[in-house]
């Protein structure tokens, strides 16, 4: 029985000394607040990426993490497999030591609840040492709510005052109304504008390789594509908004707009599926992954939404599906959940293809590099299926299954699934 395939690189007793000693001199000089190295005027080298990164990479949401513990941990999050990082938000807020970072009181503060401007602009350094990107959380459409509408840059007429959100089916509705409370920014004013560009430049300055747009629904699409995403995409940065629709033709606005999106559109279908007597087959082309994966922000759960009911056969799928996947706050020694992220980077490419559909079973492939298989009953479950392989031996990277699998000569091959679980194939 193949073993789950190891997610720790290959290192040299030398090579993990030298990458330990720099990361602890990267540490100790973020820890020195009393030198403090001003952040540079100009945007600090980002790690490599290219376009396929946004498919065979895997991104972690370290939500409410502090600076300094992301750096403590940076050797981890490289060892477990993953590409990019997610921070929280990274300005001053009203709510203190109680924030998670979406109640933004001055954007010209960097210094906060997860720790200081410093420490941010050190855990950005240490990341591109390990070649591992971050992005930050721009919180663009509010200010936090405060009696007397006054911060240290905005005042009462840079805002809206038209009540907290009243339809949210009516686009004016959720652009100019308040979103649970908070004050909602006027982006037609132009000053507003010019202060937010001020946030994402001294953002950006800090060296972030990409951005989650928050609440991206509750801004017009025009900010988005004339003032905000026209610059980062200039700048070589990705992005993705997040749309909070289960609509694809909305998605689609947005990523027409030149932002990736957060599939909604996926994570509701996988809501519906992955709970006890869902139906597996509904999930074949679900999604707005389905149709633009390379513009698909996946995921399970977030701060928002909780995961569904089979939330592990739930991030099998999106490990194994198109799209670009997020995971939530995953502890670093869950060998699980790491080999998924392993099977996703390394063998998840290709055009996606359904091989088999039922209510409890679901097998599909990705190319000629992946076939996937899901079993939602409370039995072991064979189907036989032809992929593309042909005489081929096919291991379970994941382990949950003894003996290896066969294709014959015409492609078709007994896939084995135990009860509740899945399986990975490959050569």
């Amino acid at each position: 029985m193949p073993a789950p395939h190891s997610t720790q690189p290959v290192l040299t007793m030398r090579t993990r000394f030298l990458h330990s000693l720099l990361a602890l001199a990267l540490v100790t000089l973020a820890c020195a607040a009393e030198t403090e190295v001003a952040p540079p005027q100009g945007p600090v080298t980002s790690a490599s990426r290219d376009v396929g990164a946004e498919v065979s990479g895997a991104m972690i949401h370290l939500r409410n993490w502090r600076w300094q513990d992301v750096m403590n941990n940076m050797q981890r999050l490289k060892d477990a497999g993953f590409t990019a990082l997610l921070l929280s938000p990274h300005t001053s807020t009203c709510g203190g030591d109680y924030s998670e970072g979406y109640d933004p009181y001055d954007f010209t503060r960097f210094d906060g609840r997860f720790g200081s401007e410093h420490d941010l602009y050190w855990l950005v350094r240490t990341a591109h040492h390990f070649g591992l990107q971050v992005y930050a959380d721009m919180v663009m459409n509010h200010m936090c709510s405060r009696d007397s509408w006054s911060y240290p840059r905005f005042g009462y007429n840079d805002f809206h005052h038209e009540g907290d959100v009243w339809d949210w089916n009516d686009p004016y509705a959720l652009e100019h109304g308040m979103l649970w409370g908070l004050h909602d920014l006027a982006h037609e004013s132009e000053y507003v504008r010019s202060e937010l560009f001020n946030f994402l430049v001294k953002t950006n300055n800090l060296g972030f390789d990409g951005y989650r747009w928050d609440a991206a629904k509750h801004v017009p699409l025009w900010y988005w594509r004339d003032h905000v995403v026209n610059n980062t995409n200039a700048w070589g940065k990705f992005s993705f908004g997040e749309v909070f629709d289960g609509r694809p033709e909305v998605l689609a606005s947005y990523a027409e707009a030149g932002m990736a999106v957060t599939d909604y559109n996926l994570y509701f279908a996988l809501k519906e599926a992955f709970r006890f007597g869902g139906d597996l087959s509904k999930l074949d082309g679900a999604g707005y992954a389905a149709r633009d994966g390379l513009n698909a922000v996946t995921f399970v759960e977030n701060h928002d939404v909780e995961a569904p009911e089979n939330r592990l056969l739930a991030y099998a799928f999106i490990c194994a599906y198109p799209g670009y996947p997020s995971f939530e706050n995953t502890p670093l020694d869950d060998p699980t959940m790491l080999n998924l992220v392993w099977i996703h980077g390394n063998k998840a490419r290709g055009t996606y293809r359904n091989l088999h559909k039922e209510r409890d079973v679901l097998i599909f492939e990705r190319g000629d590099s992946l076939l996937a298989a899901f079993n939602q009953s409370g039995e072991w479950q064979s189907r036989w299926v032809r992929s593309r392989w042909t005489d081929r031996k096919l291991n379970d990277y994941t382990g949950h299954v003894q003996g290896d699998a066969w294709t014959d000569g015409g492609g078709w091959v007994e896939v084995k699934i135990p009860p509740m679980s899945y399986v990975m194939l490959a050569p």
